[in-house]
């Protein structure tokens, strides 16, 4: 080949990209509604006015003991037993409440169910949370 039938090209290691001409956008500065602005106000006026009153539920250890009982007699499903310390007149026992109807409580225990009258009992503790079958495997030994 001889020199003049070469054709200079540019070089190969690079990425040969088209020469386009930059595009201009305009941002849109302004906005319009057509909406009328009435409508969205006296929404708001109606949703303003009232007042809306949500129950904050207490903390166990801030409700009274008829409290107390009652929800530790009807737990939902879904959440873990509780086991807890009640005093009563007779003494101190330990166990998971089952069942509450204001006149008895029915517990239990290490040594069984037990049904403590409602009238004898002076206060309630939690002591901690047990899984579901762990009385009875506790029973078994």
């Amino acid at each position: 080949m001889k020199r003049r039938d070469m054709v200079e090209n540019e070089p190969l290691l690079y990425i040969v990209q088209p020469k386009l001409e930059r595009v201009v956008s305009y941002m849109q500065k302004t906005f319009k509604s057509k909406k009328d602005v009435e409508k969205k106000t006296e929404h708001e006026n109606e949703w303003g006015h009232e007042e809306i009153v949500q129950e904050q539920e207490k903390q166990f250890q801030q409700m009274s003991l008829e409290e107390q009982l009652s929800f530790l007699g009807n737990l939902p499903e879904h959440l873990a037993n509780i086991k807890c310390k009640l005093v009563s007149t007779d003494g101190e026992r330990e166990g998971i409440i089952r069942e509450y109807d204001k006149t008895e409580i029915i517990m239990d225990t290490a040594f069984g169910e037990v049904a403590i009258p409602r009238k004898e009992v002076v206060s309630l503790t939690l002591i901690g949370f047990s899984e579901k079958g762990e009385e009875e495997h506790r029973d078994r030994y």
